[in-house]
């Protein structure tokens, strides 16, 4: 399914109890190693550190999105001299905003 594919609907299926979970996942796990984002054509870049820990996390956290946010496409680029993992998160028309929402701004105020 390519990421242009409109047919997909935008939308997380988490319940509002599973998304304070996941608020609390994202702050333990992905806070300490996140570097900053980029907004791409279609989506998000979310940099974090290279760490082993954080390649961890990253992995982790983008496999538990799979199951809410089936929509998106992700991508876990690690390149020499690993000084970041990046995730690159894309889809349909507001993939882009949803994980602004949900994923940026969160780590963006944690970080702060």
């Amino acid at each position: 399914m390519s990421q242009k594919d409109s047919s997909r609907e935008v939308v997380c299926t988490l319940t509002e109890e599973q998304e304070r979970e996941r608020s609390k996942e994202v702050q333990s796990r992905l806070v300490s190693h996140y570097l900053g984002f980029e907004e791409t054509e279609d989506g998000l870049a979310v940099r974090f550190d290279g760490t082993d820990e954080s390649l961890l996390a990253v992995a982790q956290f983008t496999s538990s999105e799979l199951q809410c946010c089936a929509f998106a496409e992700y991508e876990i680029t690690v390149t020499p001299p690993y000084e970041e993992t990046v995730l690159t998160i894309t889809g349909p028309e507001g993939t882009r905003q949803l994980f602004r929402d949900g994923l940026v701004d969160r780590l963006d105020a944690e970080s702060a």
